[in-house]
């Protein structure tokens, strides 16, 4: 009660102080901003007058946020300020997700989840959860968004806060949504029904902005399921609502409103009126995302033009879309790499062993300073002498012992470190080529099949020209293999077992070798380290098999129990010395123990000449 009696009189306060001269007009100068910051009164009144001042600001403010930001959190020192410490938290970690700054934004909300009781911040830490979510969302880990929203839906219930129940609902049915390939029955029905609860709860509590909102989402869901005709209803609705009501996200309703459209016109069999007013929609949404320095939603609305452009026809609209796509998506990707934190804690953890290991080694060489002392001094209490010696070699082996316990620690971070880089640039790389070159080379080939069409050609000339079409599609296509090799999709989107499995019907495709998989048992979803780090073995003895082995059938297996994970490989091939192994220099055999080393595995390699391979694996996952 009393940090609700707080925040009643800032907020009677924050009224009566409304036409303060710090805000009687926008904060453009940073100079004169930051002078005056310097002269402020520091008390609660005044700090949530800063604290509104930070809501309101625009993308563009960003100087003037971070200032007002820094200025808020070092003068919250007191008990009093608390409750406006975790809104300014959670205010700026919302603003770093509009501009795209992903692991400031996670380390202020996590920030904001360690200050004070979940009784005392209930409604703020539901939003916090929230918020993680929607970090997760748009650096594409979905299972930690659903993760989030869902602890969200649990505490706003407990506490029986039911504008947090209706936003975690709003999150979870969009997640049910996009994890729901089949467009299920059930699913839709569940969907539904959790929206019809939102509007009714939003109805209750006057909420104007959730209502247009949770409209424009049920409109998005039925286009999902293709039926239009309920979406573009459910549309008017939140439309009839927009005329009343200045609604913060309108570039968000617009984009909606324009996907309806192009997917309508997809199933209307390319039908240009419906195009046509996508491509209004999105070209109304695109300068307001523009203003709002939301990079997310600039580059979908690029992309969806792009992609209207081209189904219309209109090639040269439909590449400058797709280039300015392919550009700020690019930089996008390059500033979503949450790994960066992964990196730092594993060169800090290296770092740290090796002042430990330095040290004991300093220890190390006084005992044995000490030892020489001990037998010059021996002569008179040589028993004494005699059991201080072996007192102090059995403190040095476990010394040693210790040393060679931490050099192991310290080879398995600097391992970890260099495998986990590897992934990240496999990823990045592939990315690139993917989102980079990939769109620029289709972005080409559009062109040219543009210029076709204008173009006054010989018959001979023709053939040339679709030779070079031909061979830009065969570029193409080369260049989404070697991306898929880097990192492939099914891993990401699907785990290890159709990742797997879609590898070994690829390479079989391609090379004519049979190559069988088979799963044994139920394989529980792993970690990602474990996934890629298996995918990656498997991965490179199947190619051993077919590069070196000359092998035409070779079988894959994985099973795995609740700490172990099982790998066995085998082939028909001409095999080889077993002897032989241990002189190998090959690279892609030390990154397979590399790996296995990382799980404390083991491998077991059977052959012999012209008996084929067998290699067993078994990692420890637990």
């Amino acid at each position: 009660m009393y940090l609700l009696n707080q925040y009643l009189l800032i907020t009677i306060a924050s009224l009566i102080l409304s036409s303060s001269r710090c805000f009687s007009q926008t904060i453009i100068n940073i100079d004169s901003l930051t002078k005056t910051l310097k002269e402020e009164k520091i008390d609660t009144f005044t700090i949530h007058q800063y604290l509104k001042k930070l809501q309101s600001l625009q993308n563009e403010d960003i100087s003037a946020k971070e200032l007002i930001y820094n200025w808020i959190v070092k003068n919250c020192t007191i008990t009093s300020t608390e409750y406006l410490l975790v809104q300014t938290l959670q205010t700026q970690a919302r603003n770093y997700i509009e501009t795209g700054e992903y692991i400031k934004a996670t380390e202020l909300y996590n920030k904001a989840l360690t200050i004070g009781s979940e009784e005392d911040y209930c409604e703020i830490k539901c939003d916090v959860l929230l918020g993680l979510g929607n970090v997760f969302y748009h650096t594409e880990q979905f299972d930690k968004e659903a993760e989030y929203n869902q602890r969200s839906l649990i505490l706003a219930q407990k506490h029986n806060y039911r504008k947090g129940i209706g936003n975690a609902k709003l999150q979870l049915a969009s997640d049910l949504v996009e994890n729901d390939n089949q467009t299920s029955k059930d699913t839709f029905n569940l969907v539904f029904k959790m929206m019809n609860e939102c509007l009714n709860l939003w109805t209750e509590i006057k909420d104007t902005s959730k209502i247009i909102h949770t409209f424009t989402n049920i409109g998005q869901y039925y286009a999902d399921y293709k039926q239009f005709d309920s979406a573009l209803n459910f549309m008017k609705k939140a439309e009839s609502y927009l005329s009343k009501f200045n609604y913060e996200n309108i570039d968000f309703y617009y984009f909606i409103l324009g996907k309806i459209y192009h997917q309508r016109g997809i199933n209307n069999q390319n039908n240009r009126k419906d195009f046509e007013e996508a491509i209004n929609n999105f070209k109304k949404c695109l300068p307001i995302a523009i203003q709002k320095n939301n990079k997310k939603r600039e580059a979908w609305c690029y992309d969806w033009l792009a992609n209207t452009y081209g189904n219309l026809g209109n090639y040269e609209q439909a590449y400058k879309y797709l280039e300015k796509h392919s550009y700020l998506y690019g930089s996008i990707v390059a500033e979503d790499n949450f790994k960066e934190l992964s990196n730092v804690e594993h060169k800090y953890e290296v770092e740290k062993k090796q002042i430990e290991i330095i040290s004991l080694n300093s220890i190390n060489e006084k005992k044995t300073t000490l030892n020489k002392i001990l037998f010059v001094s021996a002569g008179a209490i040589l028993l004494i002498g005699i059991l201080a010696y072996r007192n102090f070699r059995t403190k040095q082996k476990l010394q040693q012992a210790k040393i060679s316990e931490l050099e192991k620690d310290k080879q398995l971070s600097t391992i970890d470190a260099m495998l986990q880089g590897q992934e990240e640039e496999r990823s990045r790389i592939a990315k690139d080529l993917h989102d980079g070159i990939g769109g620029m080379l289709s972005g080409t080939k559009l062109s040219f099949e543009n210029m076709k069409e204008s173009l006054i050609l010989t018959p001979e000339n023709i053939a040339m020209f679709n030779k070079s079409l031909n061979m830009l599609d065969n570029s193409i296509s080369d260049l989404r293999k070697v991306a898929h090799n880097l990192m492939p999709e099914a891993l990401v989107k699907f785990g290890l077992q159709d990742s797997v499995r879609d590898f070994c019907i690829s390479l079989q495709s391609s090379t004519k070798v049979n190559i069988a998989y088979q799963p044994i048992g139920n394989i529980r979803k792993l970690s990602n380290t474990a996934e890629v780090f298996t995918y990656r073995i498997i991965q490179e003895l199947v190619n051993n098999a077919i590069k070196h082995a000359n092998a035409s059938q070779i079988l894959v297996q994985l099973s795995a129990s609740d700490d172990k994970l099982i790998i066995a490989v085998e082939d028909n091939g001409k095999g080889f010395d077993i002897n032989s192994l241990n002189n190998s220099k090959g690279a892609g055999m030390d990154n397979i123990k590399y790996r296995v080393q990382y799980f404390n595995g083991t491998i077991d390699t059977i052959t012999s000449l012209g008996n084929g391979t067998s290699v067993n694996i078994e990692l420890n996952i637990s």
